[in-house]
């Protein structure tokens, strides 16, 4: 079970049901009830917890939150090793993941049916109640149709999907795990029940399709199929079930948009129409997304969209922002057929979310720290972003830009698809529809 002893002193009782593999400390707690033909609560009260006590939220309180009076007379009672019998509870979670985790109750049938063929009796999983665990790692769903393109690998999908949920079941008793993914100086501002409040948020108000999944990198690319809308108030509407993603969906987006949050919003995650096409549709799309980052991030991770402090390349004469990251972002397929069309991709998308950013939809909507989206998930806070920072430091950028001189940016209008004037060469073809502004000629 742990690697270690299973016992370590003799029992109290003459016979004790092995724990499963997994298994809850209340649902092992029943069985020992049921081999003596003991009621639960007669056996709890042997355990010294009182009468009064005896709720239906014991068998919450028993995983989460247990008495050590009571975990040291069963220890007694089973002769089990204390870290086996600590390891069948979450103890050591902070209070807002402790509190997630009360209203968390979402048991995978299959698990629960395999673990209790094994011991032969019913069993109750731990993780039932392991609010990072949206999805199980054993029994994922099958991504539908709208959700994922035609032939598109899914193996390496789940293997993803896997790797994030092991994370998080290190990372829930860890508050330093996420200095891996993020940094030192970042890490301070994500904890697990930050970043699954950011994946209902995604799920509840973005729907995507994965367009491609790169094996090697374990990387999706994601393409904007809807995002939420508001009311006569102004306050974000839920998109409706039946066009919400999987969670498994939202899960691994959210991850990348941590891991790699410039790379997957200039490379890796598109508006509805290709670039030389864009619409209003498009500036809504990216709208709503910076609504939802700002719910969530600090502003650290949207300022390289606005500087040229992240920036590889700076010597092109008034463009060096958009096209030196538009190239770093899309570095990794420098030698695939499609670059040219991911360069230009993520050049206009870098020039839309300056704009987007400095713009009044964002302000208005942003000058609070208190979330207008409502609660999504088990967690309840509503707080706007990780220590509320991101508006803040978005709107110290606009006055700065404003105070040094630069021209406050056009409206978002410009750039949208605008039709090409017709050229005098006898060879010109009918005009189509371009992005303003237009991709550079050397990155074209």
């Amino acid at each position: 079970m742990t690697g270690g002893l299973l016992f370590t002193t003799v029992p109290g009782l003459p016979v004790v049901p092995l724990p499963a593999k997994g298994e809850a400390l209340n649902s092992w707690i029943w069985a020992i009830a049921r081999t003596y033909g003991l009621m639960p609560k007669t056996y709890l009260r042997r355990l010294g917890i009182p009468h009064r006590w005896l709720t239906k939220a014991i068998e919450q309180d028993l995983v989460i939150q247990p008495l050590p009076s009571v975990m040291e007379r069963l220890q007694a009672d089973t002769g089990m090793a204390p870290d086996v019998v600590w390891g069948m509870t979450f103890f050591g979670l902070d209070r807002e993941l402790e509190d997630a985790c009360r209203r968390h109750h979402a048991p995978c049938a299959a698990c629960v049916n395999e673990a209790s063929e094994r011991a032969g009796r019913p069993v109750g999983l731990l993780h039932a109640r392991a609010a990072w665990r949206i999805v199980c790692p054993d029994h994922l769903p099958t991504p539908k149709p709208m959700e994922m393109a035609d032939s598109l690998p899914l193996v390496p999908f789940h293997g993803q999907v896997r790797t994030i949920i092991r994370f998080l079941d290190r990372a829930a008793f860890d508050p330093r795990a996420f200095e891996g993914i993020v940094g030192t100086r970042m890490a301070p501002a994500f904890t697990v029940t930050v970043f699954l409040r950011f994946v209902f948020l995604l799920n509840a108000y973005l729907s995507v399709q994965i367009t491609e999944f790169d094996e090697l990198r374990d990387w999706a690319g994601f393409r904007i199929r809807r995002t939420f809308t508001r009311n006569e108030a102004g306050e974000p509407l839920p998109l409706p079930p039946e066009e919400g993603n999987d969670p498994a969906i939202s899960l691994v987006l959210a991850w990348q948009l941590v891991a790699a949050p410039i790379r997957t919003l200039l490379a890796g995650l598109h508006t509805v129409n290709p670039v030389h096409r864009k619409t209003a549709r498009d500036t809504g799309q990216l709208i709503a997304l910076a609504c939802l980052l700002l719910e969530f991030w600090p502003g650290e991770m949207l300022t390289p969209l606005l500087t040229r402090l992240a920036l590889s390349r700076q010597d092109w004469n008034g463009d060096g922002d958009r096209t030196g990251l538009a190239i770093a972002t899309t570095a990794p397929w420098s030698n695939d057929p499609s670059h040219s069309a991911r360069l230009a991709e993520a050049h206009w998308t870098h020039t839309a979310w300056t704009r987007v950013l400095f713009s009044d939809a964002i302000r208005n909507h942003h000058t609070r720290r208190v979330s207008r989206f409502p609660a999504a998930g088990p967690f309840r806070w509503r707080f706007l972003a990780a220590n509320g920072q991101a508006a803040p430091l978005i709107g110290e950028i606009r006055r700065e830009a404003r105070q040094s001189g630069r021209k406050k940016p056009a409206s978002l209008g410009l750039f949208l698809a605008k039709p090409v004037p017709a050229t005098r060469e006898a060879h010109a073809a009918p005009p189509q529809p371009v992005s303003v502004p237009a991709i550079p000629t050397h990155i074209a």
